[in-house]
């Protein structure tokens, strides 16, 4: 598991409540090749004084292949990464501690999301053949790899 991303902020699914830092939920934000995790903390009792340690909680867990698209949007003043799966789900994520880093994370977050769905796109392995010099080349190619030629 490659770690791509690994922010706190905040996060729910659905549309942004109108006082959100109420009621989405605070932890981590990571994102692998495989999927992007949203994961609940929660704090811990462990004296009767009140120290207390970070647990943290399986929140939300998406699969890449199941993301439709992820954008940047500046919704109740605050910037979000707005993420819609294939089976018509939405979060909401933001990292807005400040306005302007708010809006700078938020790109950077939906920028790495997009970026790592495209990477992690398998293109397959059909193949085509030459009709002039019989070499076999990606299906998807407009011309081919070995003479040049446009392909059909």
């Amino acid at each position: 598991m490659e770690l791509i991303i690994d922010e706190e902020g905040y996060f729910c699914e659905g549309v942004v409540p109108k006082k959100w830092q109420f009621f989405m939920e605070f932890g981590k934000i990571m994102l692998t090749k495989e999927k992007l995790s949203l994961i609940k903390q929660s704090n811990i009792s462990l004296t009767e004084v009140g120290s207390s340690v970070d647990d943290f909680n399986e929140g939300f867990i998406i699969p890449l292949d199941n993301i439709k698209k992820a954008y940047s949007i500046k919704e109740k003043k605050i910037y979000m990464v707005k993420v819609e799966t294939r089976d018509n789900l939405l979060f909401s994520i933001t990292m807005a501690n400040e306005k302007s880093i708010g809006k700078k994370k938020s790109e950077i977050l939906s920028k790495k999301i997009n970026t790592t769905i495209l990477s992690s796109v398998e293109i397959g392995d059909e193949t085509i053949i030459c009709q002039y010099c019989n070499h076999e080349t990606n299906a998807f190619s407009k011309f081919c790899e070995n003479c040049g030629t446009k392909l059909n």
